[in-house]
């Protein structure tokens, strides 16, 4: 056993010289910084949005639209905040099959129907202990798809009944500030 022990202990050693007699020196197949080369910055140059990949590929998969969060309390529905936006196609859906409650809501501008969402309503909620639970209070977030400025929400639930007529002209508000002749401002209705 003694003999086991001081062969594997003479096993270790020499190993354990082995890997100290390697240097540690970096190969000289590649510049090092202290071969004496020098950083220089390049100043910025801008790129025209055409021939930006990154822009392109954003434009394909997005569009003009609004994002929106909303609390739905029973039968009456409050807008929690919502924003001009590049919304993605992948999420603005204008009708959903599979989803047993939904919440629909439409957009209007001037009172013509711009653009219109489902999206799940989260009605139903496994808590743990108590099984399903039906709940009264919940957040829907959403996006909807439109080149048209929205003026107008009309948003329905029906597993609580609850309906809504809400006012999203403050969403183009910070935008049209800024820049006041942007596609999304609205325009001024001829008289």
């Amino acid at each position: 056993m003694k003999l086991m022990l001081i062969s594997q202990v003479a096993a270790l050693l020499m190993l354990a010289g082995a890997a100290s007699a390697q240097t540690n020196e970096p190969t000289k197949s590649a510049p090092q910084a202290s071969d004496g080369g020098k950083a220089v910055l390049v100043e910025p140059r801008p790129v025209a949005e055409s021939d930006d990949a990154v822009n392109a590929h954003v434009l394909a998969g997005t569009a003009n639209g609004l994002a929106l969060s909303l609390t739905i309390d029973g039968s009456t529905v409050a807008l929690n905040s919502v924003a001009a936006a590049r919304v993605p196609l992948r999420q603005a859906r204008p009708s959903r099959d599979d989803a047993a409650d939904t919440v629909t809501i439409t957009g209007l501008s001037a009172g013509r129907i711009v653009a219109s969402t489902v999206v799940p309503d989260t009605v139903l909620n496994a808590s743990e202990g108590d099984g399903l639970v039906r709940l009264t209070r919940r957040q829907v977030s959403a996006v909807l798809v439109a080149n048209t400025p929205i003026d107008t929400l009309q948003v329905s639930a029906p597993a609580t009944a609850a309906s809504a007529t809400l006012d999203v002209r403050s969403a183009y508000a910070r935008l049209c500030e800024a820049a006041p002749g942007h596609d999304w401002c609205p325009k001024p209705s001829p008289r």
